[in-house]
């Protein structure tokens, strides 16, 4: 079985991923869905600091080992480096949340093991919090499964579904009204579809955004701000909310008569 070490250089809330450069081409590591910057996203807008923590200053560093199979699965699950019991069960409550690529040896899965270091500061926390505009999420619909278990979108009883404040509106209006058409995309003229796969968690909002199709000149960046925007009902199944994949084509399209000036205004309206 290989190892890979993640390293944490950063003074960033959680980490960025680091690929030992000794890996040979013919071997890629098991890694997240999620690049690492959606993946810090999503733990910096999940992550609830315990109280207890909180209340006693307590911040530092949680390393977990695990190992990833080759179909993705995750076991052998134990914290390497602790910070406290508080902080080590919210760390293991957020990787919990996480889908994971297994490492590819010569074109096969294979099996190996990770370290996965989450930091917890609680400075950075509070700032998180007032951007994100909350301490602890909501959720939209009870009971939820506390299973962690991820149903792919034809099982569930009922489909989750984005929720909007406007009235009226609906998700191709929501595209349409929001959608920011990148400037270097317009200027290459530029157009094609994004496909995002992610899951809807039990709060409505997204995680493990996957990039199935992309589209160059900013449009995957712009189809990936438009998503995280979006605020769902998740999905139902034996009347309980549930974490359920999904898929979502944005599509990046000129008009034919468009001109730079047009463009311009668009962009302008849109700020």
């Amino acid at each position: 079985m290989k190892k890979l070490l993640l390293i944490d250089p950063t003074l960033l809330f959680f980490f960025i991923l680091m690929i030992n450069p000794t890996f040979s081409q013919s071997y890629t590591p098991a890694h997240p869905y999620s690049e690492p910057k959606l993946l810090q996203d999503f733990l910096c807008s999940e992550v609830t600091y315990p109280d207890k923590a909180l209340d006693q200053g307590i911040e530092g560093k949680v390393v977990l080992s695990f190992v990833v199979g080759k179909d993705g699965s995750i076991s052998q699950v134990r914290v390497k480096e602790s910070a406290g019991p508080e902080l080590d069960a919210e760390a293991r409550r957020l990787f919990s949340l996480l889908l994971w690529e297994p490492a590819v040896s010569f074109g096969q899965p294979v099996a190996s093991e990770i370290e996965f270091p989450i930091n917890f500061n609680i400075k950075k926390y509070n700032k998180h919090c007032k951007a994100r505009g909350y301490t602890t999420p909501d959720y939209p619909f009870y009971p939820i499964d506390s299973s962690n278990v991820v149903f792919d979108y034809p099982e569930v009883d009922k489909k989750p579904y984005p929720i909007f404040d406007e009235k009226g509106m609906n998700l191709a209006s929501f595209i349409a009204k929001s959608i920011k058409y990148p400037e270097v995309a317009y200027k290459q003229s530029l157009s094609g579809k994004v496909t995002l796969q992610f899951v809807v968690e039990l709060h409505g909002r997204v995680s493990n955004i996957k990039v199935v199709e992309a589209v160059g000149g900013g449009c995957t960046q712009e189809a990936i701000r438009l998503l995280q925007m979006i605020r769902w009902m998740p999905g139902i199944k034996n009347d309980t909310a549930v974490r359920t994949f999904m898929k979502l084509d944005i599509e990046f399209k000129l008009a034919e008569n468009s001109d730079m000036e047009m463009f311009e205004n668009n962009q302008m309206n849109s700020n």
